[in-house]
């Protein structure tokens, strides 16, 4: 090692901070090397000065106390860290129990929506069984102006699309029930097609319920071979009524004929 690389180790050499295979090749160096030894002793007292002036030198009372109080009112890195990991300590369950509250809540929220939706369907599908009955009154009152007489199917199909955008399909009845016409009222906003129809001289309504619910379930269950219907007496108590449900549509006849003669006029009866 020469003296260029020696005295590049020396602060590191005298701080004992060199690796064993690197002390030895600087000590080596300094036993041959008269310049270099006079130079890292003095480099040595130099050091030792500074460590006796700065031992020497005491901190100022004031100066001890303000460094104190910042640091008491600053606090460090682990303090703040811990203060932290305790907040969400506590926030963690909090937050869990508020998420926990709002979930339930709005659980029973949609719930009561859901049901309210559902009783608001079906006591519109009950309505509509009262609407069958009253204009069927009205019709052999003569009391209601029909929006359409016609004898043609198709006629009252167009006719329903082009006033409501319904797309009604008539069921199919018997060769001997005659049609007359058909008019369209609403109810609760429900649009609800209405056709008349004869038979043996007695009027017939067909409603035909596109955008609601009836509910058949107090009514008698009739079964055929092809089709369940559902049968009662009218609330006007002289009547008969009858329902059945095709694909997503429903049906209601409302007559002064027995339901056992409505049932048979239907085709896949």
């Amino acid at each position: 090692m020469n003296c260029g690389d020696t005295r590049k180790y020396f602060y590191a050499f005298l701080d004992g901070e060199l690796d064993v295979e690197k002390n030895v090749e600087v000590l080596a160096h300094l036993d041959m090397c008269y310049g270099c030894s006079q130079k890292i002793e003095k480099e040595r007292l130099i050091q030792k000065r500074v460590k006796e002036t700065v031992c020497t030198v005491s901190t100022p009372a004031y100066l001890e106390r303000k460094i104190l109080r910042s640091v008491e009112r600053k606090p460090n890195f682990f303090t703040l860290f811990k203060k932290s990991l305790l907040l969400k300590n506590r926030l963690i369950p909090l937050i869990g129990v508020v998420t926990a509250i709002i979930l339930i809540g709005s659980f029973f929220t949609i719930q009561n929506n859901l049901k309210r939706q559902a009783a608001l369907k079906a006591s519109r599908g009950n309505l509509l069984l009262t609407l069958a009955d009253s204009k069927y009154h009205d019709y052999v009152k003569k009391q209601i102006d029909l929006d359409l007489r016609s004898q043609d199917a198709n006629e009252i199909v167009a006719y329903f699309q082009n006033q409501a955008g319904l797309s009604v399909t008539l069921p199919g009845i018997k060769e001997d029930v005659q049609l007359v016409g058909a008019t369209l009222t609403e109810i609760n906003g429900i649009k609800a097609p209405l056709v008349f129809c004869m038979h043996d001289d007695i009027p017939i309504v067909l409603l035909i319920a596109c955008n609601s619910e009836i509910d058949f379930a107090k009514m008698k269950e009739v079964l055929t071979d092809k089709l369940v219907v559902y049968t009662d007496t009218a609330a006007c108590g002289q009547c008969q009524i009858i329902g059945w449900r095709e694909a997503s549509t429903q049906y209601v006849m409302v007559s002064k004929l027995s339901s056992e003669k409505l049932i048979r006029l239907l085709m896949k009866v």
